[in-house]
């Protein structure tokens, strides 16, 4: 909101000349005609207590221009015709046709009254502060403000009346430039920021003054020849040591209030390093939010996916973030001002938004592609499930009926086929038995990993192959990485007694503190050429899909050896 009266922006240069900008015009003519009279007399000091004035009315006319009801213009109009008020005073209390000498005398006694007055008269003018950048134009002007007045006060009791009028017409001009300055700026740093910069300086000025003092009263008292000269070089040295200090005091004191102000190389690298199917995509959000937070300084800072509206909670600003036509999601800010984010943050966010736009882009395509890889395994559960039903409710009673006929016609006439069909029958109960156990993910449902591989180990024991567990767990392994691991052991146990004909199986399954799992089947049987079949090779494709890999090779001398490595907290 635009407040009548307040330094705000002003609208662009209109073409013409407004009648304002002509009465400004002749308000500086009158006010700087007693400086024109004065030249001739190599401006005497009644001249030059006038000469400060006439650049309000300069200023005005740029300011009117802008804007013709602009108050501060319309204030420095009037102010700009002291001089002649001046003039008019003097030929009222003297005789003569110019009275130089009185003029100066009025212009001494009036010097600080009038400078009171014209600094009075703009503070009106400026008027109350609506903003934040408002009550900085106000905080430079009363800062001024401050020092005028002080160096006219004492200059007016410690100095000559011409060293008065220099001083005077000096900070007039000044004063006429700030307020120009100030009221044709629309965004302005903190007042202490500018104060840093000139400190920076300062200090390192003041660290070789310092040197220097100290070597050039060591170098006298030492007798030294030329102490100006090694005193000078010290002082050099001194203040190029210094500065970068300085420099680097000023940039941790910005950095505190602004961030590092962009996203390195490195941040990006490791955002993108974490997007692989082991971790969790959306905790990359967390982690580029704080990334955002360092470099913009801001309170707090979310990233929001979607292209859904998004209404922010109160204090807190949205940018949205598209990637050509599309909109990928929002980022949320939270200024640490209530008034919004510096002028200086907002640029530094403006410029970052491409950049989180298409790492929000990265991070949403690899949410979808986990929701595609949870279908895409909870089809294959359904799949499983169906077969598991055909097996069990179908193959299976089939099985028995005829291993209880086959038993029944052994009992009446038993004859060597039916002992060997009645072998081959059981044999194949029990190998559907075990691929049912390998197929159904109950077997988790209702206990933990090492229950239920203690349980799986146990039916494959038996008096011709002798199955060894041995497992180091912890607590919080992801569901869909224990069914892997669960059937990874079903199936190499099985290809060990089916393919093998292993006399000693060992199972390994450790996860130590490294955040992984390792899966070892290791096998005494015939070994030879491993061609991976339909349950290897489903396997190794779940091991993929959850960040880990599934091998299988020949032990020495003999057997199989089946390695799976695994994420502990991988989600398929």
């Amino acid at each position: 909101m635009v407040h009548h009266g307040a330094m705000t922006a002003l609208a662009p240069v209109r073409s013409g000349v407004p009648r304002e900008v002509a009465v400004a015009a002749a308000a500086t003519t009158i006010g700087v005609l007693p400086v024109f009279a004065g030249f001739g007399q190599d401006l005497p000091t009644g001249a030059l207590f006038c000469a400060g004035w006439p650049a309000l009315g300069l200023a005005a006319a740029v300011l009117l221009d802008r804007e013709p009801s602009h108050r501060i213009g319309r204030t420095m109009v009037v102010l700009a015709m002291i001089p002649a008020a001046l003039l008019m005073a003097s030929f009222v209390l003297a005789d003569g046709p110019w009275a130089w000498d009185r003029l100066a005398l009025v212009g001494e006694r009036s010097a600080v009254m009038l400078v009171l007055v014209t600094l009075i008269a703009l503070g009106w003018a400026v008027g109350v502060p609506a903003d934040r950048m408002s009550r900085r134009r106000l905080t430079w002007f009363l800062l001024w403000s401050c020092v005028l007045m002080a160096g006219v006060t004492a200059l007016s009791l410690l100095a000559s009346s011409r060293t008065l009028a220099l001083a005077t017409t000096l900070g007039i001009w000044a004063l006429a430039a700030l307020v120009l300055r100030l009221a044709t700026t629309s965004v302005f740093r903190p007042v202490d920021e500018p104060l840093v910069d000139v400190a920076v300086p300062l200090a390192a000025l003041l660290v070789g003054t310092a040197v220097a003092l100290v070597v050039g009263v060591g170098g006298l008292r030492a007798n030294i020849p030329f102490p100006e000269m090694s005193a000078a070089f010290a002082a050099v040295i001194a203040a190029a040591l210094a500065w970068p200090a300085a420099l680097w005091l000023r940039r941790t004191f910005l950095g505190r209030r602004y961030g590092s102000g962009t996203l390195t190389p490195a941040d990006m690298a490791a955002l993108t390093a974490d997007l692989s199917p082991q971790a969790d995509p959306r905790e990359l959000l967390g982690k580029a939010a704080a990334m955002i937070k360092a470099a913009t300084g801001h309170s707090e800072v979310e990233l929001v996916i979607g292209p859904e509206p998004f209404d922010p909670p109160p204090g807190w600003i949205a940018y949205p973030l598209d990637v050509g036509p599309d909109r990928v999601g929002v980022l949320a800010i939270k200024p640490r001002n209530p008034e919004g984010p510096e002028p200086h943050q907002d640029r530094v966010v403006l410029q970052m938004l491409p950049t989180v736009a298409l790492m929000t882009r990265a991070v949403d395509l690899a949410v979808r592609a986990e929701l595609a890889r949870r279908d895409v395994t909870r089809q294959r559960e359904q799949e499983r499930s169906r077969i598991l039903g055909d097996l069990h409710d179908g193959v299976g009673p089939q099985l028995a009926g005829l291993s209880m006929a086959v038993q029944a016609e052994l009992r009446r006439s038993p004859t060597p086929l039916l002992q060997s069909l009645a072998s081959e029958l059981a044999s194949a109960r029990g190998d559907l038995r075990r691929i049912v156990s390998g197929l159904t993910p109950s077997a988790l449902q209702d206990t933990d990993l090492e229950v239920a591989l203690a349980k799986l180990v146990k039916s494959f024991d038996t008096a011709d192959c002798q199955v060894v567990l041995e497992t180091r767990l912890s607590p919080g392994l992801a569901p869909d990485v224990a069914v892997a691991v669960y059937r990874s052991v079903a199936e190499g146990v099985a290809n060990a007694l089916r393919h093998g004909r292993a006399e000693h199986v060992t199972v390994r399954v450790a996860a130590p503190e490294d955040g992984t799992i390792h899966v070892d089947v290791n096998d005494d049987g015939a070994g030879g050429p491993i061609v991976p079949g339909v349950g290897l090779t489903s396997l190794q494709r779940r091991a993929e899909n959850l960040g880990g890999r599934l091998s299988i090779g020949s032990n020495q001398p003999t057997g199989v050896h089946l390695h799976l490595e695994l994420p502990t907290g991988a989600v398929a």
